[in-house]
């Protein structure tokens, strides 16, 4: 049942007969457990259809309704199994906005927001009723842990934390000043008995042991050994964990101790080994209430677990929130830009959403690539069950996240989304011996020892949305980064790339060579500048791609070298000079991480050998071995490659630097002298953003990954959609809305974009409050083709320049009120029509289909749009 709009209540008689219920109050500070039955019992009138009003009256209905949504805030309150559940649990910690329950049974929470009442529960409380799930799943659903381990030959083997710990009593809580900690022992843990001997003499068993028990023991404990008529000694038989601790507990009880138990084994020549009982795992897990939020956090130095069966990945609370199939909702996902997941939207056959946060790790060999897809620039994640939402934020371990979702009717009847971490990577290495090949795992030596935490923060009523998602996380990276507001300014920045040199195969006398190709010198960059300052773009930022050591697939940026076909060291001080003069942004463009000549310095993978990186074909989906694309720099070289570059580009006088990949990647190195994680990999490369921005003050990040927003001005390529995958039903444009009005954003070139419409990237920068991006060549198209710069094919300046002036005319007077100002909402009004909301009330509705459609009675063309709010 959806009812988004206004609502009068009067006695809770609603048209066509249905009732709403009155509003119960289960958050009050210092509420005591009587409170919670009142709760329970009035949820429980409710499933009944009694509407408690007042005191005097009671009103049955024809179809229960345990609430509606009204333009003040939440009303819907848990359900009568839900209140049930909490009466099960105790309360082991609150503050003035939030209590925190756990059943000791089961080790499940449940965290009650005060604010509302509402109660958030780690595991589904009506999880036995579902009829969907199979008892594994049902033991999932039980679970606050999911983990992925490797055995001896490298397969993935999965332990849950309900049937491998909790139903085994292999667990331990205590308390904290503000939380919980949970202690869980996977596997069998085999107790020690240390002074049951495994091998005794005839005569000292008769004599020592046998000879001071009564006749019911002395026979107990003489059955549980077999006697060697050669050898004229007893050898304890397997024993289970109950039967031993009996027989220990007789031995003791005649004095006998495990240093006779250990003499009487020696003498017998029986050695102590280390005995294999399989996999097993102690995983700690603390709750902790911050303020408003739920902490659960991981400590790495806390694992344990035997070399022998290292932890893949833990996932952890996966059913935290999970939304049951009478929720209306959605999943909220952060892939590109952001997508949206509906809530029970029957896609049972598609693939499980499961995507790192950051994209891939450039020294993982992949095989195969099927699909390329967006990024996850942002660790977030968020679900929205009626008019209630929880918002999830990795603030540590990030770089080893994945985030995972899925909609009920799968597996169970439940729509979750959750965190994943990657522990300990793996791969195969191959021996070959002959015509015969063998696979041997390769495990990860040095995997991460810091915290893997994930905040929850809880939302309700009219901020129960992705809009209110985004909003609360623009909280929490404003306040963590110390993110300052944009000034407003007289024009909205004209962004621009142009493509400086490339590397083209030559030959001369039938001798192939590699030639330098100028595709836009500097003096053709100075001179688009001027036309377009001439068409009236005044403010103007500058991106050069390629403009040192031999263009845009540049050797090592330690050394700067000059590219006289683009006019060398002269002709880029003119240009330098220029745009200084001109007030242009001038951001010239530099990789770090990809080392496109010489594997010197680059990572390695797993089986040792260097992180080479190829292109895959389109059609087979395997490593195309002719088209190397890049070595991987490792981090651990990073500093000394970033110090040598800054030292020399300080002496240019350029006040920008436009940063290709230290935003846009990251990658781990498994050297085995000096491993680097991914986590680890992520605090040097941000140290290093941090070094460049302390010698340049304006830095363009390309791609924009979260951990860079403390050093950025300006984030061009910023994700504009998502991959589409066939799980997900919308894109919406979570990134811009957490981040747009404190930075110069600009997605992807606007010629480059792929679509059916030239004006769709148009109207997809206005949805967004983003600046017009354009992507050129001052030389002729035909440069780069047949080449492996075909990409740049089609990006000659003087097909686009029209273009772009006509939509920066348009645009600009637009994107220079807004820039400045955050986004408070964003919504879909109808198919293909959307409608964004900036701070200072402006809206803007978008129209991408191809004919008319008409909102609040006003009629907007196709492919166009209306500006409200003016």
């Amino acid at each position: 049942m959806n009812m988004s709009g206004k609502l009068k209540i009067g006695l809770g008689i609603l048209s066509a007969g249905l009732v709403v219920c009155g509003l119960i109050a289960l958050g009050m500070p210092h509420e005591s457990v009587s409170m919670d039955r009142a709760a329970y019992l009035t949820a429980k009138d409710k499933d009944n259809g009694i509407v408690h009003n007042n005191p005097d009256k009671s009103v049955k209905t024809a179809s229960a309704a345990v609430g509606v949504r009204s333009g003040a805030g939440a009303v819907t309150t848990n359900s009568t199994t839900e209140l049930e559940a909490l009466q099960h649990m105790k309360l082991v910690a609150q503050n003035e906005t939030l209590m925190l329950y756990i059943r000791e049974e089961t080790v499940e929470i449940a965290v009650k927001d005060k604010r509302d009442g509402y109660i958030w529960f780690s595991n589904p409380a009506d999880r036995e009723e579902d009829s969907l799930a199979s008892p594994l799943y049902k033991s999932e659903m039980s679970s606050q842990l999911l983990v992925a381990y490797y055995n001896e030959k490298g397969q993935i083997n999965t332990f849950n934390s309900y049937d491998d710990s909790v139903a085994k009593k292999q667990f331990q809580i205590t308390s904290t000043d503000h939380g919980a900690k949970v202690v869980y022992q996977f596997g069998k843990i085999s107790k020690s008995f240390g002074n049951i001997p495994k091998a005794i003499s005839k005569e000292r068993f008769e004599e020592r042991i046998l000879g001071q028990l009564d006749a019911e023991k002395r026979d107990n404990v003489q059955y549980k050994y077999r006697f060697d008529d050669q050898k004229q000694v007893y050898e304890v038989r397997k024993l289970q964990d109950y039967v031993a601790e009996e027989i220990s507990a007789q031995l003791l009880a005649i004095g006998y101790t495990e240093e006779e138990a250990a003499k009487d084994n020696e003498a017998n020549g029986v050695m102590e080994a280390a005995e294999d009982n399989g996999p097993q795992f102690t995983i700690p897990i603390e709750y902790v209430l911050d303020g408003e939020h739920l902490v659960i956090q991981v400590q790495a130095k806390e694992l344990q677990y035997a070399k022998s069966y290292p932890i893949a990945t833990l996932q952890l609370l996966k059913y935290f929130g999970a939304a049951g199939k009478n929720k209306q909702g959605y999943i909220f996902v952060p892939d590109g830009s952001g997508a949206l997941i509906h809530l029970n939207n029957n896609k049972k056959n598609t693939e499980t959403y499961d995507l790192p946060v950051y994209g891939p790790d450039g020294t993982y060999d992949v095989k195969e690539k099927v699909q390329t897809n967006e990024v996850t620039r942002l660790p977030v994640f968020g679900i929205k069950q009626n008019d209630h939402a929880i918002i999830g934020i990795i603030e540590d371990g990030d770089a080893l996240a994945s985030i995972t979702g899925d909609v009920g009717g799968r597996n169970d009847s439940y729509n979750t989304v959750a965190s994943k971490f990657s522990l300990v990577a793996m791969d195969f290495y191959t021996l070959t011996s002959g015509t015969k090949t063998s696979s041997v795992p390769m495990f990860q030596s040095a995997p991460y020892q810091g915290d893997y935490r994930v905040r929850y923060a809880f939302l309700s009523g009219n901020a129960s949305d992705y809009s209110g998602m985004a909003r609360k996380y623009q909280e929490y990276v404003v306040h963590k980064y110390n993110l300052k507001k944009l000034k407003a300014s007289k024009d909205a920045p004209f962004m621009l790339e142009v493509e400086g040199a490339i590397q083209k195969q030559k030959s001369f006398l039938g001798v192939p060579y590699q030639s330098i190709e100028p595709l836009t010198t500097f003096d053709e960059a100075q001179s688009i500048l001027r036309t377009l300052k001439e068409r009236g773009i005044h403010n103007i930022d500058l991106r050069y791609v390629g403009w040192f050591n031999d263009g845009i697939r540049h050797t090592s940026p330690a050394t700067i070298g000059w590219n006289s076909a683009l006019g060398g060291k002269r002709d880029f001080q003119k240009l330098t000079d220029y745009v200084a003069k001109e007030n242009i942004g001038f951001y010239p463009d530099v990789a770090f991480q990809d080392k496109f000549k010489g594997s010197s310095g680059s990572a390695t993978f797993l089986d040792g050998r260097k992180a080479k990186v190829y292109e895959y074909d389109p059609v087979m989906y395997v490593k195309d071995t002719a088209k190397f694309s890049h070595y991987v720099l490792s981090p651990y070289v990073l500093e000394q490659t970033v110090n040598g570059f800054a030292s020399k580009y300080a002496k240019l006088g350029v006040s920008g630097l436009s940063l290709r990949d230290l935003g846009n990647e990251l990658n781990s190195d498994f050297n085995a002298d000096h491993p680097v994680n991914r986590q680890e990999a992520l605090q040097i490369v941000e140290k290093q953003v941090g070094t460049l921005k302390q010698q340049v003050p304006n830095l363009m990040i390309d791609g924009g990954n979260v951990y860079n927003l403390p050093y950025a001005n300006m984030i061009v390529n910023a994700p504009m959609r998502s991959s589409r995958l066939n799980l997900t039903d919308e894109d919406i444009p979570f990134y811009q809305m957490v981040l747009h009005g404190y930075f110069d954003m600009a997605g992807e070139p606007l010629n480059v974009q792929r679509s059916v419409d030239s004006k769709v990237p148009l109207l997809r920068a206005l949805e967004t409050g983003s600046n017009l991006f354009y992507q050129w060549i001052a030389a002729d198209s035909s440069v780069v083709k047949d080449s492996e710069y075909n990409t740049l094919y089609g990006l000659h300046y003087e097909d686009w320049l029209d273009q772009a002036v006509d939509y920066y005319k348009e645009a600009n007077p637009l994107i220079q009120r807004i820039r400045h100002q955050t986004i408070t909402g964003h919504r879909q009004l109808a198919n293909h029509v959307t409608e964004t909301t900036f701070e200072d009330g402006t809206t803007i509705v978008i129209n991408y289909n191809n004919t008319s459609v008409e909102v609040d009675g006003q009629k907007i063309d196709g492919l166009s749009y209306r500006v409200g709010g003016e």
